[in-house]
């Protein structure tokens, strides 16, 4: 059983002033069908149509990145989740192919290592040698689930791993410590069917990456699509402690780009932020919302940015249109609503 919860307001469909003050009013309760479902997106979980389909999953821990979605194209920026007895060839086919678009510095591969459930493979190549040379080296890793009969392929991050030679005129000992913890990091990609109460980022309806700690870079970027019109995007990212003004201009540039649209501050998910819902463009039946979290807080883990954005039609729910009171605004806002925490997902941030 599921409530729409309904906020109301005497100015929440006009586009362009601000809501006046708002109240909470429960509408007509839905016993069947029961057409919701919690959904994990990393440490928290939120209420999202049965019937969603993945579109987009990009997360970063600890300087490694990756996709986790089947990518289809060849020249794709990430391996993404591979599939099949094939996975590993494919995986290694994807870094050799990833290899050629630095054909003209000549990369070379400098590392491999394969032990029991991932790889590793480094490539270096040297840019502007005649002039002021900078030693580039890329990280790939595969980490294997074979009770999924899945891998998934990661990235290291390319900004940790660039060596100007007069500063670092040899990097081999650096990089070693660079791939010291990737082990220990890859080893906490696991498959945990959700829905479960495990500590980490739940990533998706099998894999989560099972950290104890959060790492001071952790990123998440997630798109669900229903039916023909409706969407939601998820974009979280934690800000390192130096990293205030980076933080402010994030909000301040989303704030400001919407600021003539009807607007208010909401808490979802125990966090406060600034809602503006608005008429889509395309569709006179849907609704378009944007929800920023306005209290994230620099070298926190526990507050990072919040972003969540999509498109709500009704017609995408038309078992609900002959209900009283429902419209995309109520469907959007109650979705928003049921945005939480998952048990212990906040565990080891701070």
């Amino acid at each position: 059983m599921i409530r729409l919860i309904f906020l109301l307001s005497a100015a929440l469909l006009s586009a362009c002033s601000i809501i006046g003050s708002t109240r909470t009013a429960m509408i007509d309760e839905i016993l069947e069908p029961n057409i919701f479902e919690p959904v994990c997106i990393g440490r928290y979980q939120m209420d999202l149509p049965k019937g969603y389909e993945l579109a987009d999953m990009t997360f970063k821990s600890h300087n490694l990145l990756g996709s986790f979605i089947e990518e289809t194209s060849k020249t794709s920026q990430h391996s993404g989740l591979l599939f099949g007895q094939y996975r590993v060839e494919n995986w290694k086919r994807w870094v050799h192919n990833k290899t050629k678009e630095y054909d003209y510095w000549k990369p070379s591969f400098v590392y491999e290592k394969k032990e029991n459930g991932y790889q590793i493979i480094s490539t270096h190549f040297v840019m502007d040698e005649k002039t002021d040379p900078v030693d580039m080296l890329s990280t790939y890793i595969y980490k294997d689930l074979p009770t999924l009969k899945q891998g998934i392929g990661l990235i290291g991050s390319e900004d940790e791993t660039i060596y100007i030679r007069k500063e670092t005129p040899y990097y081999k000992h650096f990089y070693d410590r660079f791939l010291e913890p990737i082990p220990g990091v890859v080893s906490l990609y696991k498959h945990l069917p959700w829905p479960h109460n495990q500590l980490g980022v739940c990533l998706t309806k099998d894999i989560t990456f099972n950290t104890a700690r959060a790492a001071e870079d952790e990123y998440l970027r997630v798109i669900y699509r229903f039916r023909e019109k409706t969407f939601f995007q998820f974009y979280i990212q934690a800000y390192a402690r130096d990293q205030h003004t980076e933080l402010h201009d994030e909000i301040s540039s989303k704030l400001g780009a919407l600021s003539l649209f009807a607007s208010d501050y909401f808490n979802f998910g125990g966090r406060t932020g600034k809602l503006f819902l608005s008429g889509d463009v395309y569709s006179p039946t849907a609704t378009r919302f944007r929800w920023y979290a306005t209290d994230a807080v620099a070298g926190s883990t526990q507050k990072p940015f919040i972003s969540i954005e999509g498109r709500v039609d009704i017609n995408d729910f038309p078992e609900l249109k002959g209900l009283n009171n429902i419209d995309s605004n109520a469907i959007a806002l109650s979705l928003l609503a049921s945005f939480q925490p998952r048990e212990n997902g906040l565990v080891g941030t701070r």
